[in-house]
């Protein structure tokens, strides 16, 4: 079933943003359950980029630009009061907001996914195997082509630099969530999972990666997995960190490496030569 924007976050259900803390551990998962981050300047931002991306019509429907400098005063008390419910930006946030955007929207290799998607549709459902209520807020929907797609604003876009900082963040593991929500939702299984990746800094490249298919597979395995240890700790009121036994001290592997010309092992200079 879907359901408005504006239920997503209060309604039932366990989204990326929370699962993928369970990586960490069920501790991890736990406070961040009952300790959702503060909204802050770069999410914001990023917010305001995938709006003027993918639904710009709808940019001064939910942003106002303040222009007058310092946010202090009676004049910023009251464009605040004029503008309550939007998101306000400075200036030179919204313009660096449009470069990017601007950057996203005109590159050969994205246009393509521009038409014919769905923004942000809410979706929720239970999963199959564990009877766990979730949801997702997929950026962008193209059931037509079969396309799932994800923007990313990044510090670059090198392909080996970009691929760890996405492993590191669990970006195909997101993608796999928000596909189990559109099969469950919408009954097509997307069979192309796509990062749009802009960079913040001029001159905002940009670059789109696809998720292989074994990359894809394993990623669909992994979240099949957090979702039953996410089941087993509920079920036994357990919330684990990430040890549970002593563990052995592993030590740099520079550690063990000797050199003649040091016989005390600590690889320093003490002469100055």
């Amino acid at each position: 079933m879907t359901a408005p924007r504006e239920a997503y976050f209060d309604a039932p259900g366990v989204n990326w943003s929370t699962l993928k803390h369970l990586r960490d551990s069920p501790q991890a998962y736990q406070y961040a359950l009952h300790n959702p981050p503060a909204d802050r300047a770069a999410f914001m931002l990023g917010r305001a980029v995938h709006t003027l991306v993918f639904e710009p019509e709808k940019f001064g429907q939910e942003y106002a630009i303040w222009t007058e400098g310092d946010r202090r005063g009676k004049a910023w008390a009251e464009f605040k009061a004029e503008h309550e419910g939007l998101t306000i930006l400075k200036a030179a946030e919204a313009d660096e907001c449009a470069a990017m955007a601007t950057a996203v929207r005109q590159n050969p290799l994205v246009q393509p996914y521009l038409d014919g998607g769905v923004f942000e549709q809410p979706v929720f459902w239970t999963d199959a195997e564990t009877g766990i209520a979730c949801k997702a807020k997929p950026d962008w929907a193209r059931p037509a082509a079969r396309v799932l797609l994800d923007l990313k604003t990044a510090r670059g876009i090198e392909a080996r630099r970009f691929g760890n900082e996405a492993a590191r963040m669990g970006y195909h593991l997101q993608l796999a969530h928000y596909a189990n929500g559109i099969e469950a939702a919408y009954g097509w299984r997307p069979q192309r999972k796509l990062i749009v990746a802009v960079e913040k800094a001029a001159p905002y490249d940009v670059a789109v990666f696809e998720v292989g298919p074994d990359d894809a597979w394993l990623a669909a395995s992994d979240v099949r997995e957090l979702l039953h240890q996410l089941k087993e700790c509920t079920d036994a009121g357990r919330w684990p960190g990430r040890y549970t036994q002593e563990q052995a001290l592993q030590l740099p592997a520079w550690i063990t490496n000797s050199d003649d010309d040091d016989p005390d092992g600590f690889g320093l200079n003490v002469a100055g030569e």
